[in-house]
């Protein structure tokens, strides 16, 4: 699977842009409404879609603060939830989870929690 950074994703949006506006790339100055609804949603910890890639969590897996087992629990992503995201995975702890043995770790944002969840426990095992 292809790895998708935020800079390589503005880089293309700033691209298009350009392309739309006929070489001359322009900002809209946000609205009250939309700065509103920007932090309405932020506080809510909820993301759209267009900003987020999803984890849906196979089983009811705890969010961790590290990339182990042993870690303390920040929370727990349920059962068919889905959390944003928020990083690559990486290699941490081995696990036997899900009814899977792996190290790979995601790192997620599920409620406002950030933290960590044993890769093999997601539906998708999508990255950004």
């Amino acid at each position: 699977m292809k790895r998708k950074t935020t800079a390589g994703i503005i880089a293309s949006a700033a691209l298009l842009g350009t392309a739309l506006t006929g070489g001359a790339a322009t900002a809209a100055t946000p609205t009250a409404a939309h700065t509103t609804a920007a932090h309405t949603t932020a506080a809510a910890g909820t993301a759209t879609a267009a900003s987020c890639v999803y984890a849906e969590a196979k089983e009811s897996v705890k969010i961790r603060n590290a990339k182990k087992v042993s870690a303390t629990a920040l929370g727990l992503l349920p059962k068919g939830k889905r959390a944003c995201i928020t990083g690559p995975s990486a290699t941490g702890g081995l696990y036997t989870l899900c009814g899977e043995h792996s190290s790979y770790w995601m790192q997620v944002s599920y409620s406002g929690i950030k933290g960590w969840i044993p890769m093999m426990c997601t539906v998708n095992h999508g990255e950004i």
